[in-house]
């Protein structure tokens, strides 16, 4: 017999990561502008004390539950040139109805529930900064 458990978890708040330089894995890679050739988002699950990483590539889904030490690691490993955004939830009007294709813009569009028209990550990040998104996790470089 299954105990009932409370189900919920759900992040309050997504952060939304952009990165490019370095990053180009495909031909249309390089036809993209430099800082913003991939998205992903995560964010962290109180209830159960992890970390969710959610990033579509163009071979598979990956789905990651990281405690708080192993976050530390992986954010380490992340390209140095990134923008990260913070879109707390239930800020939108409505979530969308439907998504355009699977590739990580609309992946994460639909994960975050937010309306965007955009096909390549640099007009995803113009569209949640236009929906009051702010910048997060910033790295200086020197």
């Amino acid at each position: 017999m299954i105990e009932e458990v409370e189900v919920s978890g759900v992040p309050g708040a997504w952060f939304v990561a952009f990165y490019g330089k370095g990053y180009r894995q495909h031909w249309w890679d390089w036809i993209l502008p430099m800082d913003r050739q991939h998205v992903m988002a995560f964010g962290y699950s109180a209830h159960a004390e992890r970390w969710l990483v959610y990033d579509v590539t163009a071979g598979q889904t990956f789905i990651r539950a990281l405690t708080k030490e192993a976050f530390v690691s992986w954010l380490r490993i992340l390209p140095a040139h990134r923008k990260i955004l913070l879109v707390e939830s239930g800020v939108f009007e409505a979530p969308p109805r439907w998504r355009f294709g699977f590739w990580c813009v609309p992946a994460v569009a639909h994960l975050i529930g937010v309306r965007s028209r955009a096909l390549r990550p640099a007009a995803f990040y113009r569209d949640l900064l236009r929906l009051g998104a702010t910048p997060a996790f910033e790295v200086t470089h020197s």
